[in-house]
This record gives C-alpha cells, structure tokens and sequence, in this order.
C-alpha cells in the first residue's frame, strides 16, 4: 500500500489510499471500507475525501481502524488531522514539528534523514553561509556567541558536522566554504520541513522588527487586489528578483555579517463567492 509518511494532507491520503486499494482489488469500495471500519454511513469515506465531513473524535478511530493503521502510522495520521482542523498558527505548527518527529523515527536511509533534517532548523543554512565571513572560526562557541547564543554551542557543533556530512560544506584553501550538492528527498516530507524552515525564518523576522535598528533591516509590505490570472506572472517576477539579488550579492568577495531576506506573497480573502 502506499506510504503513509509521504503526505501532510490527510485527505490527500484517503483518496490516494481509496484509489490504490481500488486498484488492488475491484471488491473495495466506500460500502466495504465502511464494514471494515464499522461507520454508520457507507459513504462517510468519500464525504471526509471531498472535505465535506470533518474526522474527529470517535470516527478518528473508527478510521484508523479502516485504514489499518498501527502505532507510528496511526500517531501520524491522528497529526495530519489535527493540522487540518487548527485554525490557531500555533497549533499548526506544533503539529508540523510533531509530523516530522514522527517521520524521522521511521526505519528510513540514515542520508535521507539527515537530508531532511538541514530544512528543519534554520540555523543550518545560516552557519553554512557563515564560513564565508572573514572572521569565521569552525569553533562551536564562536559560531553561538556569533549568532547572539541563539543555539547553543552543542546545536552549533551538530550542526557543523551535519553540513559536513552532507557535502554542503567542503575544505578549500585551509579552510570550510560552502559547497553545492544536489539535496534529494521525497516530495512530501521536504514540504514539511520547508514550511518549518519558512516558520522559523519569520520567525526570527518577527525577532528582528523589535530588536535590530532601523539603518539594519528593511521591512516594508503591499496590499493590493488583484485578478487570479495575474499570479503566475507576479510569482515569476518574484523569483526572477530573488535571483538576480542572489547572483549580485553572492558575487561580493568580503562579507562581514550573514542577513536574511524573507519574501511572502499570499491571499487576504476567501476565493470564490462566500456562502
């Protein structure tokens, strides 16, 4: 069957799961998932499928118990559907957090796991660019104090060591410098750890309008209507800028200081015509 820790989306995962069972077996339907699962209704799959039912309480269990799903798959699946149903952004990301705990105890190739784990912190990405100030020092206490103890010295030693496992960094000259490997992974699990790493680096955004002075950062913001077919081009604009300021500012020979620039671009508004 298919794997359950490829997804986020909970209803993502039922369709997919109803289609490869339907596919094993033309005997499956909604009516026999519903007999397996003893639910009241023998349509109440497909309702949860299209978003039309929640899953909660006792038809949680009731679920897993259908989908035959046990110890780590069924703590997982419980996850996905808490992420669905928070409304509060905490929550949500405390769940995103969980989703990736539980996926990273799973029996997978140690490089997997570890190609993972880069996207899940933020101070990663950050000490990798670090090696190329002047000053940089490969020192687990110099590398905390530098990043104001924001980690510690021991999350800065892992941390170092991890990029030099996975060839992100490399030796040149006497020294570590940043090396560009390709990073593979699945396709939904890097998702997770990319919306935590995207989490993390608003975070630390948030951290900086209240404490970095003015003449340090630069925060500014747009709101404005638009048409739904305008998005395609206002998202390539965005990137094309992205890498133009890349390919400029990575060609800069002295850094003194490793910055942070976030771009985020989403809606304000409900699509479609509200009920």
């Amino acid at each position: 069957m298919i794997d359950i820790f490829r997804y986020h989306n909970y209803r993502q995962y039922l369709k997919e799961y109803y289609t490869e069972a339907k596919r094993r077996s033309s005997a499956f339907s909604f009516r026999y998932f519903a007999r397996k699962a003893e639910l009241p209704s023998f349509n109440y799959l497909k309702l949860v499928m299209d978003g039309k039912r929640p899953l909660n309480g006792l038809y949680l269990k009731k679920f897993i118990k259908g989908l035959k799903l046990r110890d780590r798959q069924a703590k997982y699946f419980e996850t996905m559907v808490l992420l669905d149903q928070s409304r509060d952004v905490t929550a949500k990301a405390e769940c995103l957090s969980k989703l990736l705990e539980i996926k990273n105890r799973v029996a997978v190739q140690d490089i997997v796991r570890e190609q993972e784990r880069i996207y899940a912190q933020w101070y990663h990405w950050v000490i990798r660019e670090m090696t190329l100030l002047k000053d940089f020092k490969d020192d687990p206490k110099w590398i905390s104090k530098k990043l104001g103890r924001a980690i510690t010295p021991l999350e800065a030693k892992e941390s170092f060591e991890l990029l030099k496992k996975l060839g992100l960094l490399r030796k040149k000259g006497g020294r570590w410098v940043p090396h560009h490997p390709a990073v593979r992974s699945s396709d939904e699990v890097p998702n997770l750890a990319i919306k935590k790493l995207h989490e993390s680096f608003i975070q630390k955004a948030l951290e900086a309008l209240l404490t970095v002075s003015l003449g340090e950062r630069e925060f500014a913001g747009l709101t404005i209507a638009l048409p739904k077919h305008k998005l395609p081009t206002i998202k390539e604009k965005i990137k094309a800028f992205r890498r133009e300021l890349n390919e400029v500012l990575s060609a800069e020979k002295n850094p003194e200081d490793v910055y942070q620039l976030n771009i985020q671009f989403y809606p304000l508004t409900i699509g479609g015509t509200p009920r």
